[in-house]
């Protein structure tokens, strides 16, 4: 099994890669900042958008969960800059294949495209949030 892991940096499917789509709500990845409610339930939206299954709990013990009911034969995700994620990543490479795809904002939807500023994409979703 190819499973695509989302995470907040990567939470749209690529449409040229296969794969399940899995997302994790892991507080222990994100103990060093507050996120609002709000953000976490647009992160579930996107998720859901994505096809995602959504689970909650230590990443790499979903990971592991999920490899012993059905064994996955690699991993897709996104390079990052978060070193909590890059730590993840190594972790996660040690054990599986991991491939990493180039550090573009793949929520946008030129995906490709690497986001100029952040308020571009922001100003053009808020109004979907009511925020």
């Amino acid at each position: 099994m190819k499973i695509i892991y989302l995470y907040e940096e990567f939470m749209r499917v690529p449409n040229n890669v296969e794969g399940q789509p899995i997302y994790i709500f892991d507080q222990d990845l994100q103990k060093n900042y507050q996120i609002s409610d709000k953000v976490v339930e647009y992160r579930y939206f996107l998720a859901e958008q994505a096809g995602a299954i959504i689970y909650k709990g230590n990443t790499s013990r979903v990971i592991n969960e999920i490899n012993q009911k059905n064994p996955i034969s690699s991993i897709i995700s996104k390079k990052t800059f978060i070193p909590e994620y890059q730590n993840l990543f190594l972790q996660i490479q040690e054990i599986y294949v991991l491939d990493l795809l180039p550090d573009y904002f793949l929520s946008t939807d030129k995906y490709l495209q690497p986001a100029k500023r952040f308020f571009q994409y922001w100003n053009k979703i808020k109004k979907s949030l009511k925020y």
